[in-house]
Parts: C-alpha cells; sequence; structure tokens
C-alpha cells in the first residue's frame, strides 16, 4: 500500500519515519492543500490512500473543500482521509458530497491513530446527516436519554448554573438508610439515588475532562518561525541568473537573523557551481555570509535537509524543462518547484526567452500560476514590455550585481507577511 501524506513539514518528518519502521511505503508528500491537488492535477501522484490535513494552508472550509474536490475528480480511486481540526458536520457534509467519507477529528495524534484510519473504512452512513433512510420506513434514532424521564434532573442542574455553582464541588454528603413508610417515600427515595449518580456521573465525567487536559503535552517552544520556509527558484533555460538569484534570496533571509540553508539541487549528476567560492568544504556542506550551502545535492539528500531544523531552505533548482522534439517536459526539479510554498522563476528578457515563453505558454502555465517571475538581465524599457506582454503574472526586476551577498533586489519581499499558527502535531 502506498501512501501520500499532506501535513506542515513539521509533522511530515517524524511521521514518514514512524510508518516506515511499521513497513509503509510513502511515495509522496505536499505542505499545502493546493500543491496537492496541482500534483493530482499533473498525474504527479502515485498513491492508493493520502492522508491529509484538511486545514492546510487555507483560511476557509470552502477552499479546503475545494481544493480536495479536485483532487477526487483527478484521482478517483485513491483513498482520501482527512483530519480536521475542529468538529464541524457542514465541512463534513460537504466533503461527503464527494465521496470522502474518511473524516477524523484530531488536534493531536499517534501512529496508533494514523493505522486505525489506514484500516477502517468508513461508508456514506458515517458523514453525519447525510445517509438517507430507507424507502417506506420512518427512520428510528435510538436516544439513550428521556426527557420526561429525566425532568427533575434537568430542572437542578439549571438551577445550579443559574446560582453559579460549580457541580464539580459538590461531594455527596453521608449516606443515611431510613426505612420507607410508604410507597410514596420509597418512590422519592429511589427518584434521590438516582440524581447521585447522575451527579456522581457528571463528577466522573468532568474529572476525567480536568485529567486529559492536565496530561495533554506542552507546546514545544515558539521559534522564530514556526515551520521552515522553502523557497524554490527554478528557471526554463540555462545561464538565466538562477544560481545568482538563489544565493540572493538566501542571503536577504539570512540578513534577518534567520537560520538559512541553501541547497544546490541536482536531479542529474554534474559539476556544482558554488563550491568555488567555498573555504571550509568537508564533502558534504560549507558556511559562508551566515548560509549554510550544500552542494550538488540529490533529491533524496533534500529530504534529510528538512529535518535539520533550518527556518528556511532555498533550494537553487536549475533548469525546470527539457525540451523534447515539439514539447517541453517538467523534470524532477519541477515538482519540486510545484510543491514549494515560495516560488521564483528566472528569466533574462533577451528576444529569444520571451518568444520560448510565448511560443510554449500553455506547457508552462502550472509553472507560472504561482510563480513570481525574476527578470535577469534586464533594463526599464524590457521590463515595461515583459509587463505588458504577461499583466497576470508578477514580475520582479533584479538589478542584478556581479556579488550575490546583496540585500538589494529585495526578493524576499514575503519575510513581512504573517506567519501561519501551528494547528496540530503529531506525537512520536
Amino acid at each position: 500500500m502506498k501512501l501520500h501524506l499532506v501535513f506542515e513539514p513539521s509533522i511530515l518528518t517524524p511521521l514518514v519515519q514512524a510508518l516506515h519502521t511499521q513497513g509503509y511505503s510513502v511515495s509522496g508528500t505536499d505542505v499545502t492543500l493546493e500543491q496537492f491537488a496541482i500534483a493530482a492535477t499533473a498525474k504527479q501522484i502515485d498513491a492508493d490512500v493520502a492522508i491529509v490535513d484538511g486545514s492546510l494552508g487555507v483560511l476557509r472550509k470552502q477552499e479546503s473543500v475545494g481544493w480536495l474536490k479536485e483532487v477526487r475528480m483527478r484521482i478517483p480511486d485513491m483513498r482520501v482521509i482527512v483530519v480536521l481540526p475542529e468538529t464541524d458536520l457542514d465541512w463534513q457534509r460537504s466533503l461527503g458530497m464527494y465521496g470522502i467519507y474518511d473524516v477524523y477529528l484530531a488536534e493531536q495524534f499517534r501512529l496508533e491513530d494514523v493505522q486505525y484510519w489506514i484500516q477502517t473504512k468508513k461508508t456514506l452512513a458515517d458523514v453525519p446527516q447525510f445517509h438517507a433512510t430507507v424507502a417506506g420506513q420512518k427512520a428510528e434514532h435510538k436516544v439513550g436519554f428521556s426527557l420526561e424521564k429525566n425532568k427533575g434532573k434537568i430542572q437542578t442542574i439549571l438551577a445550579d448554573w443559574t446560582k453559579g455553582f460549580k457541580r464539580a464541588d459538590r461531594r455527596p454528603g453521608p449516606t443515611v438508610e431510613t426505612t420507607p413508610t410508604s410507597e410514596e417515600e420509597r418512590l422519592d427515595e429511589e427518584q434521590g439515588k438516582e440524581e447521585l449518580e447522575a451527579s456522581s456521573g457528571t463528577l466522573e465525567v468532568q474529572e476525567a475532562m480536568v485529567e486529559r487536559i492536565e496530561h495533554q503535552p506542552e507546546h514545544p517552544p515558539a521559534l522564530h518561525i514556526p515551520q521552515p520556509y522553502i523557497v524554490a527558484v527554478g528557471g526554463l533555460a540555462s545561464r538565466s541568473g538562477n544560481t545568482h538569484t538563489a544565493i540572493q534570496i538566501a542571503y536577504e533571509i539570512a540578513s534577518q537573523g534567520i537560520k538559512t540553508a541553501f541547497i544546490e539541487y541536482r536531479s542529474k549528476p554534474k559539476p556544482s557551481d558554488i563550491v568555488s567560492f567555498a573555504t571550509d568544504f568537508d564533502g558534504l556542506q560549507f558556511h559562508h555570509q551566515c548560509i549554510d550551502f550544500f552542494p550538488n545535492r540529490s533529491p533524496m539528500d533534500v529530504a534529510e535537509i528538512y529535518t535539520l531544523e533550518y527556518e528556511a531552505i532555498v533550494l537553487d533548482l536549475g533548469v525546470m524543462v527539457d525540451e523534447l522534439e515539439n514539447r517541453l517536459e517538467l523534470n524532477l526539479a519541477a515538482q519540486e518547484f510545484l510543491r514549494a510554498p515560495f516560488q521564483y522563476m528566472t528569466l533574462s528578457a533577451a528576444p529569444w526567452d520571451l518568444h520560448f515563453i510565448v511560443r510554449n505558454s500553455s506547457q508552462l502555465a502550472m509553472l507560472m500560476r504561482k510563480a513570481s517571475l525574476v527578470i535577469n538581465f534586464a533594463d526599464e524599457n524590457m521590463i515595461k514590455e515583459f509587463r505588458e506582454m504577461f499583466p497576470a503574472v508578477t514580475s520582479i526586476l533584479n538589478p542584478l550585481q556581479a556579488n550575490p551577498f546583496t540585500s538589494a533586489g529585495g526578493l524576499a519581499h514575503w519575510l513581512e507577511r504573517p506567519k501561519e499558527k501551528r494547528k496540530r502535531w503529531f506525537v512520536h
């Protein structure tokens, strides 16, 4: 069974490791619902079951339903398990309409919970108030509480609440054995015992709730940034200033006091472009200008570096498309680009580069959907022409300088954006 996971990076790493120890195969991961939907549209997901944080990267539940609907349409045979941050019947019903029945409420979960979700298949009958009744039969609802029988108890509870009386403070008094003098007194005594049992039950429930709260694991201490920024920088052609631009962005981030890593991504073996200015290269990494550089790293290496507790990671992806006979093909670097929350595409404003984009616009639409285009080697007139040709694309004129360790470009403008709050955690 192949699994695809959609959670924030701080959950993904321990969750993937825990599932691997149990023999599960994780074929892919995403860090937002939008990336999940994009990958499904691009037919880049090969999994039997997807386990998804239903609130990841969205502000409204309608967005969540929309992205998951897109996934459901693109991969109808894949089972989708959705974890929600709160009980929301409308949210669950909306997902149920698209055949997503495995919905669970969990802010904190363990490996055992994930295994249970995988092994337990829900059906339409599990969608709240959604399953239809059998034709010609009146629906029967078994209720374990009789309003008439418990009228006295309800009045007592309401009276306690009105007076501001805390039922958790009530303690049963001494029991006095008496002999009923009549049938009426015997009935009154039985009713009093029922009320006492109800009060004790309430106490037990409240004490259990208090104990559950007390034993909740403490939230991890707040970091400067609650989860790493993953910034992907890729180009459509070689020598478009991609590595230069990626170093600029990494330097801007590191200048803010943020622990930053720079990864030179290589989907195919190729000599490194950045070790030329390394002074302490140990074969794996080197440190320069407050940035940890990881030269010539494979796709598998990238996943390992994600676990090293960096606050920001900049990926220098190089060229993301391969030109075949009459078409373009997105390579592994493009897939990594699409998964990143922050996407920069580098391009020169030379006429042949602009012609390349126009000629292949339909095939490049997915890459350009969320990306900001960084225009290198251009003057004001060239950038003006580009913006007139592509008014819907976010374009940035990069004042390229010989020294990439500069903040003059102002490329990391998103650092001022509000940080997302952590919504759940995986206990391992």
